[in-house]
């Protein structure tokens, strides 16, 4: 009898015994393939000069890793500030929100939380891009008009404030044609799950009741609104949304970048999550935002990509937000040892360094509404790319910190 319960043992322990052997070797090979690597050489992003290839682009992108870590914010005032010939600021956030929040850094009423608050994803609800806000503001207030900085939505994915921006105008310069496109346009919010027909004709009416008009003052601006309106419908109807969504995008940011040229400026930033800004496009199946850059303007776009290590971030939408812990073991933070947020501009890489650089990764990636479950699996938290080819500079920020929400 004893024999024979000994041997009904046998097979669970050997089942068992392979399956720890096997999560052994997966959790080793893990460890393996994510143990820090290279020779300590970036600095302090804080100390960091902006080398001459990125600060004369035409375009330079900054990438946020995560949607919802205050360093990742906080970093684009800290760019700005090195970066006095970009004039511009194009982010991913809808025209007509973007241009109210323009509208307090122009000079405008109200505080820099009040504008933080317009924008239209709640991601930048936060006291972070608000002490950006107020930075631009009281820079603004010192320099003369041309110098400036704006800033300029290039999303497409919300309406109501586009439809105020360009029907108000439309108002003051031919109420009866705006009374008309605004009654052909009811019910139309950016809640709005279904499309009328009938929008359609009436963006074309309002599209060209606006350049029917005398010009004025915001003329081109109520433009831009009411095409982004248009734009809007288009994303709606796409068979890829994904793929439509960065194509439109792209037009829009290169309307900016000849606006401003017009304006006298020829440096524009871009803020907009990584995965959007990566020269590779690894994190989608068509060419997105930054590959469809490199294709108009080759060299005269740059990218700086972010990663983090440990993340605590807070994300969702709305009023409902809630926090997420990220662990994110890269092996790239050898090369940025002894830093907190930590920079290194590839052209300057070690040999060795440049190696690891040209090399596929996980980096990480962590968009609106990041769930907890997706924070413990890497195929959810993270992107395979190579670096040296995704970007031109990167920041690594060791401790992440979540932002703090208006």
């Amino acid at each position: 009898m004893t024999d024979r319960r000994a041997k009904k043992w046998i097979v669970p322990v050997v089942i068992l015994s392979a399956i720890a052997v096997l999560i052994g070797s997966v959790l080793g090979l893990r460890a393996w393939q994510t143990r820090p690597v290279g020779q300590p050489q970036a600095i302090e992003f804080a100390d960091a000069t902006i080398g001459e290839d990125l600060a004369d682009a035409r375009v330079l992108a900054l990438g946020e890793a995560t949607h919802g870590n205050a360093e990742l914010q906080i970093l684009r005032r800290d760019l700005i500030t090195k970066l006095p010939r970009f004039r511009a600021i194009a982010i991913e956030e809808d025209y007509g929100s973007v241009a109210q929040v323009n509208d307090y850094l122009q000079g405008g009423d109200g505080t820099a939380a009040d504008a933080a608050t317009r924008f239209g994803f709640v991601l930048n609800h936060t006291q972070e891009m608000a002490d950006l806000l107020q930075w631009i503001h009281d820079h603004n207030t010192a320099v003369a008009t041309e110098q400036k900085i704006q800033l300029i939505g290039i999303d497409v994915q919300r309406g109501d404030a586009n439809q105020q921006l360009a029907l108000d105008w439309l108002a003051d310069h031919d109420l009866t044609a705006a009374d008309a496109v605004r009654e052909k346009l009811r019910g139309w919010t950016d809640d709005s799950t279904t499309v009328d027909p009938a929008w359609a004709g009436a963006v074309e009416e309002l599209m060209s009741a606006i350049e029917g008009a005398s010009e004025a003052e915001g003329r081109q601006a109520a433009l831009n609104a009411a095409t982004t309106l248009s734009q809007n419908l288009q994303l709606k109807a796409a068979g890829n949304y994904a793929a439509t969504r960065a194509q439109l995008m792209a037009d829009n940011l290169m309307r900016t970048v000849e606006e401003q040229q017009v304006r006298g400026n020829d440096h524009t930033l871009l803020f907009a999550h990584a995965g959007h800004v990566d020269k590779t496009s690894a994190a989608f199946n068509h060419k997105d935002l930054g590959t469809l850059l490199v294709d108009a303007y080759g060299d005269d776009y740059r990218a700086i990509g972010t990663e983090v290590h440990h993340s605590r971030l807070v994300t969702g939408q709305r009023e409902d937000r809630w926090e997420v812990r990220l662990d994110n073991p890269t092996p790239l933070r050898g090369i940025f040892t002894g830093t907190q947020v930590g920079y290194l501009e590839f052209a300057d890489a070690d040999p060795g360094n440049a190696q690891i650089l040209h090399r596929s990764v996980r980096m990480a990636s962590a968009g609106e509404s990041f769930r907890q479950w997706q924070a413990w699996i890497p195929w959810f938290n993270s992107v395979e790319m190579v670096p040296a080819e995704a970007y031109d500079a990167l920041v690594l920020v060791e401790d992440a910190g979540p932002v703090t929400p208006l």
